[in-house]
């Protein structure tokens, strides 16, 4: 809990600086990718860590997606978080930033409360098949957006966007930082709860 604490006010510091330094120096803006790639990559080792040694300790399905959905909700916290100080602040400017801020919010709050459900199942088995499958359904189709989002940002060239001129309130490409290595973490979160998890997904029907 320390390491969230301190990381994520930490990272978006150091991103805020390095964004309105980019101004003056432009080559800066390639520590700002470098900060979002170090935290982003971070998120998705330590779940993924946190996942093995759950597995290791024999630890129910159920506890294992739950800590895979709030891992993703930090994911999308950071991102929320990110945007909001980087474009609400005026540093550098964005018309279209309020509406991905609103979006990354409610992904955030959605895996948190999968999470949260996951974690207090009162109810039996059933009840817990059909928690695990909403979990499931929601990381394939988290999987899939994020390989697209990554894919339509190289394409269309906005990751090096930064090495153009910024005309006024179209300076996105701190967001596009922000997008494409949140996008990489919550796609190898997906990824890995997916393999690890499933095995009761699915009710017994067994008699």
């Amino acid at each position: 809990m320390i390491f969230w604490i301190l990381t994520i006010p930490v990272s978006i510091v150091l991103l805020v600086l390095t964004a309105a330094a980019r101004g003056s120096e432009p080559q800066l803006a390639w520590l700002h990718l470098a900060i979002s790639a170090f935290v982003a990559i971070s998120f998705a080792l330590i779940a993924i860590r946190e996942g093995r040694e759950l597995l290791g300790r024999n630890a129910e399905e159920v506890e294992i997606s739950a800590t895979m959905a709030r891992f993703m909700g930090l994911v999308w916290a950071w991102g929320a978080l990110a945007l909001a100080i980087t474009y609400a602040t005026g540093i550098v400017t964005w018309v279209e930033w309020p509406g991905f801020f609103i979006a990354f919010a409610v992904a955030a709050g959605l895996s948190f409360f999968v999470s949260f459900r996951l974690r207090n199942q009162d109810g039996g088995d059933s009840n817990k098949a059909g928690m695990l499958k909403i979990g499931r359904y929601l990381a394939i189709g988290q999987l899939v957006g994020m390989v697209i989002v990554m894919a339509g940002l190289v394409i269309d060239g906005k990751m090096t966007r930064f090495l153009e001129d910024q005309g006024p309130g179209w300076q996105d490409w701190a967001a596009n930082n922000y997008f494409f290595f949140g996008a990489l973490a919550l796609a190898a979160i997906s990824l890995y709860s997916l393999r690890i998890t499933g095995q009761s997904a699915e009710p017994d029907t067994a008699a």
